[in-house]
């Protein structure tokens, strides 16, 4: 009787670490499933959503649009029950990117007759090239000049309690996806992006290492690159060297196609050019991401002092003067 109270209690026990580890699994997947996007691409697609639809109606249909992974339709609609959503989805003409994840596409649907638009801004951009992001999606009332007038006015930038330094708002126009309103403003538009650069990222950094982080943005390509740049950035510039980077030049240019630099560019004796000038440049020369800001944060100190990328934008470190013009022999002129 003993032995079989035993076995009893072993299989009852048995049963329930069974049901807990696959609930935990099952929360684990769910998490993952809300935050995971099901295509890496911001192209738009149109949905179209009928007065009466049903739940799963509406799931084919962002399905068949390539927006919903259907191993995690099930997802879609336990959070539409948990959060009380169901009875706020909207019928509409849904213009809606490809790279939403599940809680970003139930935002989106529950603004049928006052639509957001979502607008992806990728690491890396210039303020300009932001504004022609903005001016694409937004559409035409929507003014370049204006936000790029906003992002040198002094009187804006200091009510965002950032560094004293910062003059321009260049580097802390937060690359994220955003979703705006139909009538958002240049105004509105630039407070997000600084309102979330400091969410995401904090007020409390020098200038300096958002300046770092804007050039590891363009100099490195990988998580493993970056702070070895960084790094790399740093000691010359400890030193007293040129930091020597064409990314610099390119930004004071306007573009970030090498090929338009000049032997009078290099030469030029403008803050930006920094084969020429000491030090940092006066502003960031993008609007990096969080992991090249990390990566400025926590530069890594290796016995490097050059590095250039390849045609294929893999980075090739040397010690020495010598050993970089065999990196750029071999690699960049061959």
């Amino acid at each position: 009787m003993f032995k079989q109270m035993r076995s009893i209690v072993r299989i009852f026990l048995l049963a329930l670490i069974t049901v807990v580890v696959a609930g935990v699994i099952i929360k684990l997947d769910y998490s993952h499933a809300l935050k995971t996007v099901n295509s890496d691409s911001a192209d738009k697609v149109v949905v179209q959503i009928e007065e009466g639809e049903t739940v799963d109606q509406i799931l084919k249909s962002l399905t068949d649009q390539g927006l919903m992974n259907e191993r995690w339709s099930n997802y879609f609609k336990i959070y539409l029950r948990l959060n009380n959503l169901a009875a706020k989805l909207q019928a509409g003409t849904y213009n809606i990117p490809k790279n939403l994840n599940i809680v970003e596409l139930i935002q989106t649907l529950q603004n049928g007759k006052d639509q957001e638009t979502w607008v992806t801004i990728v690491e890396g951009l210039r303020k300009d090239e932001i504004a022609d992001v903005l001016v694409k999606n937004l559409g035409g009332t929507f003014s370049k000049d204006t936000f790029l007038a906003l992002t040198i006015n002094q009187e804006f930038i200091n009510t965002f309690g950032l560094n004293s330094d910062v003059k321009d708002l260049e580097g802390y126009l937060f690359p994220d996806k955003y979703a705006f309103a139909f009538d958002v403003t240049e105004k509105d538009v630039a407070t997000i992006l600084v309102e979330n650069f400091k969410t995401k990222v904090g007020v409390n950094d020098r200038y300096q290492t958002i300046i770092l982080a804007s050039i590891t943005e363009k100099e490195g390509r990988t998580a493993t690159d970056r702070p070895i740049i960084a790094g790399i950035i740093l000691k010359r510039y400890n030193e007293g060297w040129t930091l020597g980077l064409d990314t610099t030049i390119l930004y004071y240019l306007k573009t970030w196609d090498e090929k338009v630099i000049t032997q009078e560019d290099l030469k030029d004796n403008n803050p930006y050019n920094t084969r020429v000038v000491t030090g940092f440049p006066p502003t960031p020369i993008c609007n990096p991401g969080l992991e090249s800001i990390n990566a400025a944060r926590n530069p890594v100190n290796s016995t490097y002092y050059y590095f250039i990328s390849d045609r294929d934008g893999l980075i090739h470190y040397a010690r020495t003067a010598a050993e970089h013009q065999n990196n750029v022999n071999q690699y960049i002129l061959n």
